[in-house]
């Protein structure tokens, strides 16, 4: 199955590209700037070049794709390099119906819920505080992502977790929904990557969005 990746050469994109091909998915990597993609790759992954921002690039780089992952989030990025992340989503969303591909997987964040079974612990709800408050942009963004996507009408998944780490694999410790489940405050980029790839055979979280951590 083809594969189509975009923030491909993000922290967590890069785990999920290796992941991928260990797998053997055949993977299509859309990135703004060649210069970034990692030399490892080869000719082992198809690179798109082109922005977010316009849809015949998108809509080019999602034909023949079996699934598409969306690994673009607010928060990895510094406030002066944050495109239109939601006019992206809808533009990759229009691709995918028109070429007829139905799996989405993407990132979110405990600060937008999609699960109105949830009931945020007091935690939960200063960290939505905090983020409403001390970034709005990135707020902004990923509310608007999670409206495109939860409309799409497409199979989608939403990955959530609070903050990404480095370093390898531990495992995830905690899959589920924020409330009285002990979910943590940080997942490695590694751990995310392969429950992102597992997630494009699964059907469990379809319309949902999982929380995850170590």
């Amino acid at each position: 199955m083809k594969v189509t990746v975009f923030g491909a050469v993000g922290p967590i994109g890069q785990e999920l590209v290796e992941d991928l091909l260990f797998r053997g998915y055949e993977v299509v990597a859309f990135v703004a700037d060649a210069a970034q993609v990692p030399a490892g790759w080869g000719e082992d992954v198809e690179l798109m070049i082109g922005q977010i921002t316009d849809p015949a690039a998108i809509d080019a780089a999602v034909a023949g794709a079996g699934a598409v992952i969306n690994t673009l989030d607010p928060r990895l990025r510094s406030r002066s390099r944050r495109p239109d992340l939601v006019e992206g989503t809808g533009h990759i969303v229009a691709g995918m119906r028109r070429h007829g591909i139905r799996r989405y997987i993407g990132y979110g964040t405990p600060v937008v819920s999609l699960c109105p079974r949830e009931k945020p612990t007091t935690r939960i709800k200063v960290h939505r505080f905090l983020a409403r408050h001390l970034d709005p942009h990135a707020y902004r963004q990923l509310a608007g992502m999670l409206r495109v996507v939860a409309g799409s009408g497409l199979d989608w998944t939403v990955v959530r977790f609070m903050h990404v780490t480095g370093g390898r694999a531990r495992g995830l410790k905690y899959v589920g929904f924020f409330g009285p489940g002990a979910v943590g405050s940080s997942a490695t980029a590694a751990d995310i990557a392969r429950f992102t790839t597992t997630q494009i055979l699964e059907t469990a979280y379809i319309h949902d969005a999982p929380a995850v951590s170590n």
